[in-house]
């Protein structure tokens, strides 16, 4: 695992981005090497234009990133890398369509020319990457390929773990051994606590078992710590052996926390929660620059659909509803409204259902491609909330929620964004069990 501006990067998915990333730009490099003066256009450029193999490039890794192809549960889901692969096809021909006039401003160049590369690039890329991600799955379940885990303790954590291992099993993971504490003076000694003679070296029977069995690393899955062999841990640790504890080694492999063992220490030790003014800056420069390029080139979206939604029934084309953000404050959040405007005539909030018959036709449609989320964005000019963040939950909603569910009331400590990671893993959520499920 790496870990990247403080989020683990698995080192398959880096190592396949980088990959592909490279294949992009030899196929552009290729295509305009080989067939410039033939099928793009006779304006072609009379030599390789280097600011659009690395405007293309750009464009196609943010298309494959924006799709969720580097998503863990995509790299061994072929049927679901397809899927999204063609959604990423699409995502590339659109940004470079619309990105065109800013490229023509970089390195003027006829249209023709620039469609014709970026087509012939896009028949060549495509096929090679799904032979690339054969290639790298079928490595990957390759044995000698994967991390070994060996698990201290037992209870409902080491099965978690176990079973998430086994539930994997084509994943870069796999079990090296189990020692639970009823085999600790078996395996570790009667004095598994003291120091080990001839500290540091290949002296303690913890890290010659760990050697045996070819842990690269140990996890700490015991909710009693109190007797664990801590020094022939710390040995383990300084021969190379990575020593992590459960909780961590959740968020890593899972992506997400397991909110019925986490407690508030760990969060407040964590490096999670760094904040300076510098981030705070770049972030929200983010959020208003690609806030006012979204209102621009969706307006041949949003204008047909606000005639639409009017259309469809009576009511207003936006929908103003309460929520609640960054430390507590209430603000309005906009959307094109998916409902009649009667959806909660008697005052009382319910959450929304699958196949809610109060969703006019049109608000079938926008909200299941997610369009009714657009205007949003005005929320992110505003400062209200940003594009990467917890989404925003009614105020009814949440005095239940921090009621029920431990350390709900921390997701109000950054701004709520129009997606996240729990969007992307995790449809809408319509329940206390969904709610609980988003915020892991």
């Amino acid at each position: 695992m790496l870990k990247v501006f403080r989020h683990y990067v698995a080192l398959p998915l880096s190592f396949l981005a980088a990959s592909e990333t490279l294949l992009f730009l030899g196929v552009i490099a290729a295509v305009q090497w080989v067939g410039a003066d033939t099928f793009l256009s006779a304006n072609a450029p009379d030599v390789t234009s280097y600011t659009l193999l690395t405007f293309f490039t750009l464009l196609a890794f943010l298309s494959l990133s924006a799709a969720g192809l580097y998503n863990r549960d995509v790299f061994t889901d072929i049927r679901l890398f397809l899927q999204r692969a063609g959604v990423a096809l699409l995502l590339t021909i659109f940004t470079s369509l619309v990105a065109f006039p800013l490229y023509g401003i970089l390195d003027p160049v006829t249209i023709e020319w620039y469609l014709g590369l970026l087509s012939f690039s896009l028949l060549l890329h495509y096929p090679l990457i799904i032979l690339v991600r054969f290639g790298l799955v079928a490595a990957a379940g390759i044995e000698v390929f994967k991390r070994r885990v060996l698990i201290i303790g037992d209870g409902s954590l080491a099965s978690r773990i176990t079973n998430y291992l086994a539930e994997h099993a084509n994943a870069h993971l796999t079990l090296a051994g189990i020692i639970g504490r009823q085999d600790f003076d078996e395996i570790l000694g009667e004095n598994n606590a003291d120091v080990p003679e001839g500290f540091p070296g290949l002296q303690s029977p913890l890290l010659k078992y760990a050697v045996e069995h070819g842990a690269d690393e140990i996890v700490i899955a015991s909710k009693e710590r109190r007797g664990l062999p801590i020094w022939q841990l710390l040995e383990c640790r300084m021969a190379g052996v990575s020593v992590t504890d459960y909780l961590s080694f959740w968020e890593r492999e899972a992506g997400q926390i397991d909110l019925e063992e986490v407690k508030p220490s760990w969060l407040a030790f964590s490096d999670g929660f760094a904040v300076d003014q510098l981030r705070a800056f770049v972030k929200r420069a983010f959020d208003v620059l690609v806030s006012l390029i979204i209102l621009t080139i969706t307006l041949p979206v949003t204008l047909p659909i606000a005639i639409a939604v009017k259309l469809d029934s009576p009511g207003p084309i936006f929908y103003l509803q309460e929520r609640v953000g960054r430390f507590g404050r209430v603000f309005k959040i906009v959307k094109f409204r998916s409902m009649r405007s009667d959806a909660e005539g008697d005052g009382v909030p319910q959450w929304a259902k699958s196949q809610d018959a109060r969703v006019t036709r049109v608000g079938g449609f926008i909200r299941k491609t997610r369009i009714d989320e657009i205007p949003q964005v005005i929320n992110v000019l505003k400062g209200q909330m940003s594009f990467i963040g917890p989404r925003p939950e009614r105020p009814y909603f949440v005095e239940s929620l921090c009621r029920d569910i431990p350390l709900y009331a921390t997701r109000h400590n950054v701004k709520p964004g129009i997606t996240g990671w729990a969007q992307v893993n995790y449809p809408y959520g319509a329940s206390l069990e969904d709610a609980r499920t988003k915020l892991a």
